[in-house]
């Protein structure tokens, strides 16, 4: 029989606390491009909302961005969806590998 103090040591392992933390983060941009994406209605965008509703992972979420992204631009304009990801693209930071982070674009003056 396991002891109640040695199943809080297995479910205290390091890995544990961090699928947790990973498990709130993909919850966290899942809602956030719902709730992007319920403000209109129409097939493309449920057809969007279905994709990031069964999105299996953090790295499905950040490919279905651009999904989002169109989807948006289409009803907003594409400025005003940019503006929109923006603060979805935050809520990637620190999940994903380095070379898949949103990065900074900087406009060449010349």
């Amino acid at each position: 029989m396991v002891s109640p103090s040695s199943l809080l040591r297995f479910l205290s392992f390091p890995g544990f606390g961090f699928r947790r933390s990973a498990d709130r983060q993909i919850g966290q941009i899942r809602t956030a491009m719902l709730s992007l994406l319920q403000v209109h209605g129409g097939h493309t965008m449920q057809r969007v909302a279905q994709r990031v509703r069964f999105a299996g992972d953090l790295e499905a979420l950040w490919y279905l961005r651009q999904d989002v992204l169109t989807a948006l631009s289409a009803v907003d304009g594409e400025v005003a969806a940019r503006r929109q990801m923006r603060q979805i693209n935050r809520l990637f930071k620190g999940g994903l590998p380095g070379t898949m982070e949103p990065r900074t674009h900087h406009r060449v003056q010349g």
